[in-house]
Parts: C-alpha cells; sequence; structure tokens
C-alpha cells in the first residue's frame, strides 16, 4: 500500500488544523460565505460518491476516457478530504449549524469510540474469515450482504470487548494521573 496516494488528504487535514489552531477556532463569516463552503462541500463530496454512478451499471456501462479516469483518480480523493475539512472547520467554528448541532449529539460520543475500535479490529476479524475459506466461494448479492453484516457485527463486538478491557481502564487512568493538573486548590 503505498503511502503518497493519500498525501493530498493529508495535507488538507494538516492545513485544516493549523488555520483552526491558529484561529482558536474563531472565525465568522457571512451567511453567503458559509452557504457557498457548504455548497462546494456538497458538490465536491457528492462528485466524489457518484461521480462513477453510470460507468457501473451492468446493463449499459459507460467507458471513461484514460483522462477523465486519471483526473477522477488523481483528484477524488483530495476532493473528499477538503469536503470533510470544510465540514470540521465550519463546525469547530460555529458555522455549522444543523450539520453542528447533529454530529454533537451526545449519543455519538459512546458510538465514536467503538467506531474507532472497531475500524482497528476489523482487519483481523475479515483476515480470519476470508483465510479460512477452504474452497473457492461463487458470491451473489444476498451473499454480500449477509457476509457484510456478519463482519460488522463480529467487528463491533470485539471492539466492545476492547474497549471495556483496554480504553476505559486506560481513560480512568489517565483522569486519575492527569485530572487535578490546571485546577486550582482551594
Amino acid at each position: 500500500i503505498v503511502p503518497y496516494c493519500r498525501m493530498g488528504p493529508y495535507i488538507c487535514g494538516v492545513i485544516t488544523g493549523y488555520i483552526l489552531y491558529k484561529t482558536k477556532c474563531k472565525c465568522r463569516m457571512n451567511i453567503f460565505v458559509n452557504l457557498l463552503g457548504w455548497a462546494v462541500a456538497t458538490a465536491m463530496a457528492c462528485g466524489c460518491l457518484y461521480g462513477l454512478h453510470n460507468t457501473l451499471r451492468p446493463d449499459n456501462p459507460v467507458y471513461l476516457s484514460k483522462e477523465v479516469t486519471a483526473l477522477y483518480n488523481g483528484v477524488s480523493r483530495t476532493a473528499w478530504g477538503a469536503a470533510v475539512c470544510w465540514v470540521i472547520f465550519a463546525c469547530s467554528t460555529g458555522n455549522g449549524g444543523i450539520i453542528n448541532t447533529l454530529l454533537s449529539w451526545k449519543a455519538f460520543v459512546p458510538l465514536s469510540r467503538l467506531t474507532y475500535c472497531a475500524y482497528l479490529v476489523h482487519p483481523l476479524v475479515m483476515y480470519v474469515y476470508y483465510f479460512n475459506w477452504n474452497f473457492p466461494l461463487y458470491m451473489t448479492d444476498l451473499d454480500f450482504v449477509y457476509i457484510f453484516l456478519g463482519n460488522l457485527m463480529v467487528s463491533y463486538g470485539i471492539a466492545f470487548i476492547v474497549s471495556i478491557a483496554f480504553e476505559s481502564p486506560f481513560m480512568g487512568l489517565e483522569k486519575i494521573m492527569f485530572g487535578g493538573l490546571g485546577k486550582k486548590k482551594k
């Protein structure tokens, strides 16, 4: 896996983080600039997600030229990263509106911890499953859905166990060790 193909989104994230650090997450913008940013970010994200939609139809595939294919492959990851960076920037600076309200919902906090843990363990779950096949399999759409849901449930189950066994105790230790820093004694 070559790392330089992920350089574009990484640089977008670093620049966004630097701007948020320098502005201390305080950047007020007028409604026109805010809506323009959301429109551009939405268009870029939809372009990345649905840009190849017509090429994937099995009944009537549309073949792209080499130039368009190269443009899509070269720009799509950076454009997706820039769209995500806009969401982060807008929500961090108070310009996110209802999107910020939705993404800041308290019920997402434990889910976000589990999701990151599931992200870390899901390759192991998939490797164990796929490397234990002893025969070739002819997959249908229903088989793919069944395997996806199985991998999802097992990954989240293991993520829950790992989170309870490792992440939660270390968070408790961190609160004990660093909880008193910055607080004034009375």
